[in-house]
């Protein structure tokens, strides 16, 4: 976890410049040597971004001088940890959304400020927060024809999902780091995925991985957990 004494370079976009300095007082109450840039016009964060790359970018999802979500597009490939912070939820905002990279997803008007600091954090440590009421709405139905994972594929998705690297993964699993990697591997060659943070993405927009304020549930990986309990704890064979 980052520590209060941290100076991260942050930028901040959002149209509304009360909006985006209320946004830079949340993140100087919790880092105070944070380093905040607000821009109201994406071209000028973009340049800034550019001219610099800081720590995270947060952003809302309407800007004046952008199509929808194009200030995003530049990052689809990228690492830069992206916290988008809106309250919008119709129909074209949340297709966009489905489409590009971000790392953080926070509903300010559902959870007020309460949680913003935790979604700052889990966003700059390279993992996924994404506000409850937002969770229903990222989810798309698999495509059984594109999203052919095998199951131990899947398997290895819901724990890869939330950010886990090769050894992490390996040790939940019971498997070797090799072996993660080459699932890791098959599972972005199938899904067109290129970087870890598409992978988080994919993973939370498909319900492999359910994030929340109280902590990451691995629907995948914590069925096989159960199933493994239920069959060590089952009737025992006896030889007649």
């Amino acid at each position: 976890m980052l520590p209060k004494t941290a100076t991260p370079r942050i930028v901040v976009l959002k149209a509304d410049l009360l909006y985006g300095d209320m946004l830079c007082r949340q993140i100087k109450e919790y880092w105070r040597g944070a380093q905040v840039q607000v821009f109201q016009k994406g071209f000028d964060a973009l340049d800034a971004i550019q001219a610099s790359t800081p720590d995270m970018f947060i952003t809302g999802v309407k800007i004046e001088d952008m199509d929808g979500l194009e200030h995003l597009e530049p990052f689809i490939e990228r690492d830069l940890p992206i916290l988008i912070v809106t309250t919008r939820k119709d129909a074209r905002t949340l297709c966009l959304l489905r489409e590009i990279r971000y790392n953080g997803l926070f509903d300010v008007r559902a959870e007020a400020y309460a949680n913003l600091h935790t979604a700052m954090q889990r966003v700059l440590e390279g993992e996924i927060y994404v506000s409850p009421t937002f969770a229903p709405h990222v989810k798309r139905p698999k495509n059984n024809t594109l999203d052919a994972l095998t199951e131990k594929e899947e398997m290895v998705l819901s724990v890869i999902g939330d950010g886990s690297d090769d050894q992490q993964t390996a040790d939940r699993l019971g498997l070797s780091p090799h072996t993660v990697n080459t699932h890791r591997k098959s599972i972005m060659g199938k899904l067109g995925l290129h970087h870890k943070g598409q992978i988080m993405c994919y993973a939370v927009q498909n319900g492999y991985v359910e994030i929340s304020p109280q902590g990451v549930f691995h629907p995948g990986f914590q069925r096989k957990i159960r199933k493994l309990a239920a069959d060590k704890n089952g009737t025992v064979k006896t030889c007649v």
